[in-house]
């Protein structure tokens, strides 16, 4: 299966021309001959890893799209259009794409946006390969109804995305030929009742996780994913009723739990794969031999959205998780992310320590080589009486750069921090990407349930606060308090931005975006004369650069809800037009 696996995934990705054309058009061609090709069950099994393949990749990373730099079309867009983060990177000349979004003043070439929308329509095609070549009539076997079953909920997700991003994309429910210049949808609801309508078709021949500790179920399309996923569509369309029961049915399977409070590190990580926590992961096993593997590891997310190697002596001794490359920095915690769950939650929660790390940790409890010596058998052991107020003075750990770290309020993203446990042989990622968990099951439950008035959803809103080991814990089910766990809980998952867009509350918390990115130094190495201990402070001398820089940056509701389709799309279709252009 491999080889076919291999050839089919070259064959349709070789198939794009240009524009509309590039992305969604699939010619006749390939040393297979279609006719001949899709006919059997293992050839509907063939195509279908064709499809999980090219949704792990393209959700991974915009290589291969002529557009993006290499970036998570999964997170990016929607993460850095959020209050999750600050788009940082070296200083306010680096990462310019994802500042754009992050402060709102990026047009209809911004590659980051355009990588993504083509990405997800190559998703698209992938799976209605499968599809059209064994739906109806054609589905004469278990397997092959199996197949596109499962093919229909990678195509409905890859809508959801698009209806997540855009206002009224084109709804691609076949293979395009090179003529084809598809329309916007009617609305929102067209498309989004198209997802659910694909679920609900798809639901009666997929397989259930059969039980908690069901890894391969975790890693598979499933009942439990095809019903989070209609849940979700029908929350964005405000069907709050058949979102609940939907929701409620995976609630009810008994396949899925949170995994406990010491365990929340490993969530997004090599240990956590599969866990009862997952709803749906795709699978990303390291194997030397198969081509195409570093453009399936989200080969720059490691370097995008780690620490900012140039400017802060990382941890670097014995047994740190912190891998040796040099990452850029472009994710970091915001004010108002790092205020809010040391306000709720605590400085000691197990979620505070699981998503970010305070800068006093980095210094102090993580281990760097100055902390080590060698025994009389040469072995590097933890260094005699080397104290903490020794640790306070050691100038080889800490943000050595005078003008400290860009984008930064003394908090570490330690969520999808890249890490030792998460690398290859040849240091690549070989996470999984978690698509659903069963906290956000959980999470858009009880706002189902609190947009109907009921208080069931209450159990559920509990459940996740008290593994997160919350000092804030909703004695009444509210959408406000599910919108405030939401942010803590969800946080880096990409749904905060287009959460607030369809609550109406978009343009009240983004308000500020890009308005403040201070630089974190560490007193030790300022530009004045340092001091003898390492001191972390805030600079915000230059923090309103960007408002200085571009006056007209800043969300609007009329403008900025819905990102804009590609302009490269535009131009070769004159059939498609932005949300607010109509």
């Amino acid at each position: 299966m491999k080889k076919i696996f291999i050839a089919l995934t070259v064959i349709c990705s070789a198939l794009f021309l240009t524009g509309c054309e590039k992305y969604l058009d699939i010619q006749k061609k390939g040393v297979i001959a279609m006719e001949d090709f899709f006919k059997t069950d293992a050839d509907a099994e063939s195509a279908l890893v064709s499809a999980y393949y090219t949704a792990g990749r393209f959700l991974s990373n915009t290589m291969g799209t002529e557009a993006g730099w290499n970036e998570c079309p999964l997170l990016n867009p929607f993460e850095y259009a959020s209050d999750d983060m600050f788009a940082a990177g070296e200083n306010k000349a680096d990462g310019v794409e994802g500042n754009q979004i992050n402060a709102f003043w990026y047009n209809d070439s911004n590659s980051v946006l355009t990588g993504s929308y083509h990405c997800y329509y190559m998703i698209i095609n992938s799976a209605n390969q499968v599809i059209d070549h064994f739906d109806g009539e054609l589905a004469d076997t278990p397997t092959k109804k199996r197949c596109v079953a499962e093919a229909k909920i990678i195509r409905a997700y890859a809508h959801l995305l698009l209806a997540m991003g855009w206002y009224n994309p084109p709804i691609v429910d076949h293979v395009l030929d090179g003529n084809a210049r598809p329309e916007n949808a009617k609305d929102q609801n067209e498309i989004l009742d198209f997802i659910i309508a694909d679920c609900d078709a798809a639901l009666p021949n997929l397989d259930e996780k059969s039980s908690k500790g069901d890894k391969d179920g975790a890693v598979k399309v499933t009942k439990g994913f095809a019903n989070a996923l209609k849940g979700k569509a029908m929350l964005f369309k405000g069907d709050y009723a058949g979102a609940k029961a939907a929701l409620k049915a995976v609630i009810d399977s008994g396949k899925y739990d949170l995994v406990p409070s010491d365990q929340m590190s490993t969530l997004y990580h090599y240990t956590g794969r599969g866990n009862e926590e997952s709803v749906f992961e795709i699978n990303l096993k390291y194997d030397a031999t198969v081509d195409g593997y570093y453009q399936r590891a989200q080969p720059n997310f490691k370097m995008l959205w780690g620490w900012r190697a140039s400017r802060v002596k990382l941890p670097d001794g014995v047994g740190t998780e912190l891998p040796p490359e040099s990452p850029w920095g472009w994710c970091n915690p915001s004010k108002k992310f790092v205020d809010t769950i040391l306000e709720n939650d605590g400085y000691d929660s197990a979620r505070r320590k699981a998503w970010i790390k305070s800068y006093d940790e980095v210094l102090y409890e993580m281990p760097y080589n100055n902390d080590f010596e060698k025994d009389a058998d040469g072995n590097l052991v933890p260094k005699t009486g080397w104290t903490l107020a020794d640790k306070k003075k050691d100038d080889s750990r800490g943000i050595k750069d005078g003008s400290g770290l860009y984008g930064h309020v003394g908090y570490f993203m330690w969520k999808r921090l890249y890490r030792t446990e998460d690398r290859t042989p040849n240091a690549e990622i070989q996470w999984n990407l978690v698509i659903m968990r069963y906290a956000e099951v959980l999470l858009m439950y009880a706002e189902a349930c609190a947009q109907t008035g009921d208080n069931a959803g209450l159990a559920a809103l509990n459940k996740v606060q008290e593994r997160a080991q919350a000092k804030h814990k909703s004695s009444a089910l509210t959408l406000a308090e599910v919108q405030k766990e939401k942010y803590l809980e969800c946080w880096l998952e990409g749904s905060r931005f287009p959460d607030l867009v369809r609550w109406g509350i978009a343009e009240q918390e983004l308000k500020d975006n890009g308005k403040y990115l201070p630089n974190y130094c560490d007193a030790m190495f300022s530009k004045t004369p340092g001091e003898a201990e390492h001191r972390g402070y805030i600079d915000e001398s230059d923090a309103d650069w960007c408002v200085k820089a571009h006056p007209e940056m800043g969300f609007k509701k009329e403008k900025h809800s819905y990102f804009p389709i590609p302009f490269d799309e535009k131009k070769v279709n004159p059939n498609i037009h932005d949300w607010n252009a109509q």
